[in-house]
């Protein structure tokens, strides 16, 4: 079943679900910070998680490979704006980690990065958020009431790095006890700018252009264990330690999709079976899969 060519509509409809590929372009980043940003690109950052997806399905590649691989799948025009050489043409290829550089994986894509973002800024909190929900399977908590936002009076705030504000914000006792756990995720993606460029510098010139003098990024921050992570590979090897936590949050939102209903407490026993059953197996997409197909579950809903 899933090498019939009938498959392509799960890699479609759950990837776009589960990697918030349908959000990409609903709020696109500014044109006149984000001058490089065009539709081929827009259409290429989407196609790039369905890409992902099904060479991992297809060539039974390790589930971790969704958190850090050692290659990147990308066409010519996302190697161009990822300053990848050597990639020519529309067509979506495996580049290999040596040429991927700052990429491979979920988290690292620039349609995830874009999604997350508020159009003109990053927004670690938007993308701590995403890991937790889509990565860890942990429902971060609603905001606490009348949290707000950041003072906009605050002297300096026009200057402050995106790090420097959420700093400001954490000071706030009923604002840091979320934000402990959502801000050190999404602060290890800071060199990616609000359209998924990769970048060294916060931009504070003309229409967000970066001078000589602006604040370079800092990406390090410790998880709430203590755990301290420095920039997008440091996240990932942090991820990897979570694959249980991983393999769970997956299988449950595939089983959603599967069940075509949100999962209740009933379903966990058959939950835990599936991911059992994965490891075992190898923990692929396939097993993972083949375990969900044959469970139950799906055979009788």
């Amino acid at each position: 079943m899933i090498d019939d060519p009938k498959s392509e509509a799960l890699v479609e409809n759950f990837s776009d679900q589960w990697l918030s590929l349908r959000e990409i372009g609903a709020n696109p980043p500014a044109v006149e910070l984000y001058p490089h940003y065009d539709r081929h690109l827009e259409n290429s950052m989407r196609e790039e998680g369905h890409a992902l997806f099904r060479t991992i399905l297809r060539e039974r590649r390790p589930l971790l490979d969704f958190i850090d691989p050692e290659y990147t799948v990308i066409n010519e025009r996302l190697a161009r704006f990822y300053e990848i050489d050597g990639v020519r043409g529309d067509t979506f290829r495996v580049v290999s980690a040596t040429n991927a550089g700052t990429r491979g994986g979920v988290l690292t894509m620039s349609g995830m990065l874009a999604v997350t973002s508020n159009g003109t800024r990053t927004s670690p909190v938007k993308r701590g958020t995403w890991i937790l929900k889509n990565i860890l399977g942990t429902d971060p908590g609603l905001p606490v009431a009348n949290a707000g936002d950041i003072a906009p009076k605050v002297p300096g705030i026009d200057k402050a790095t995106v790090r420097q504000r959420l700093e400001i914000h954490r000071q706030l006792p009923q604002c840091a006890r979320c934000h402990n756990k959502i801000d050190p995720l999404g602060l290890a993606l800071e060199n990616y700018n609000a359209s998924g460029q990769y970048r060294t510098q916060e931009g504070f010139g003309y229409q967000g252009r970066i001078e000589r003098d602006d604040p370079r990024i800092d990406a390090s921050s410790k998880l709430p264990d203590g755990t301290p992570i420095d920039g997008a590979s440091g996240l990932k090897r942090a991820l990897r330690a979570e694959q249980d936590a991983f393999l769970k949050c997956l299988t449950q939102k595939m089983l959603t999709y599967a069940l075509g209903r949100e999962l209740t407490l009933a379903d966990q026993p058959t939950v835990k079976s599936i991911v059992e059953q994965t490891k075992q197996q190898g923990s692929t997409l396939n097993r993972l899969i083949e375990a969900i197909a044959t469970s139950d579950s799906f055979r009788n809903h």
